[in-house]
């Protein structure tokens, strides 16, 4: 039976490359405005969709309240990407800092820690696309950060559910992105 997966979109530029990397599942998307703790009810996972202008969530903590009680209160794997990385580190107090500018564009990330997400992975590095100007300077006592770049954090987890984030984008379709290998190993996690 195909596993059921719910995109709440945050307004990603990236959503139809996020649709293509979920080819093999059944997908439904909801608006991270509008979407509530039951509307998850009989899915599989949670993806939590990059951003786009509507305001940052260390900024508008009230903007993704919606958002944040799914994280906190939710039983179902949740995987957030960039914006949804926000999302779940605002959920366990994490706190941010903002970039003077974009990160943009294929970037080097170094793998502390060894983890399943990580399956595949060689050396210990890999090649991500970033689109991003905010990112989590201190984790909230209930995450774990598992890689890093020049830029801070850029994958974390939960301690003790299956909740695991990037502030890059996996599901971005560029050459030299390694991003898809911990999306994928995520989604075999479920």
């Amino acid at each position: 039976m195909q596993k059921r997966i719910l995109i709440i979109n945050n307004g990603t530029h990236f959503i139809d490359d996020l649709m293509k990397s979920l080819s093999q599942y059944q997908v439904e998307i909801k608006d991270f405005q509008t979407v509530e703790l039951g509307d998850i009810e009989g899915f599989d996972s949670v993806i939590l969709s990059g951003g786009g202008t509507l305001g940052e969530v260390a900024d508008n903590a009230a903007l993704y309240q919606n958002e944040i009680k799914i994280v906190r209160e939710s039983k179902v794997p949740i995987f957030g990407i960039c914006e949804g990385f926000q999302v779940i580190g605002k959920a366990f107090d994490s706190v941010f800092q903002v970039f003077e500018f974009y990160r943009q564009g294929v970037k080097s990330v170094r793998v502390l820690l060894d983890d399943p997400i990580f399956r595949g992975i060689k050396n210990l590095e890999l090649r991500v696309f970033e689109y991003h100007h905010i990112a989590i300077e201190h984790l909230g006592e209930e995450l774990k950060s598992l890689a890093v770049s020049e830029d801070g954090i850029e994958v974390m987890k939960h301690k003790d559910r299956l909740i695991y984030a990037s502030q890059f984008h996996p599901e971005e379709l560029q050459d030299g992105n390694d991003g898809h290998i911990i999306l994928n190993n995520f989604l075999s996690m479920i």
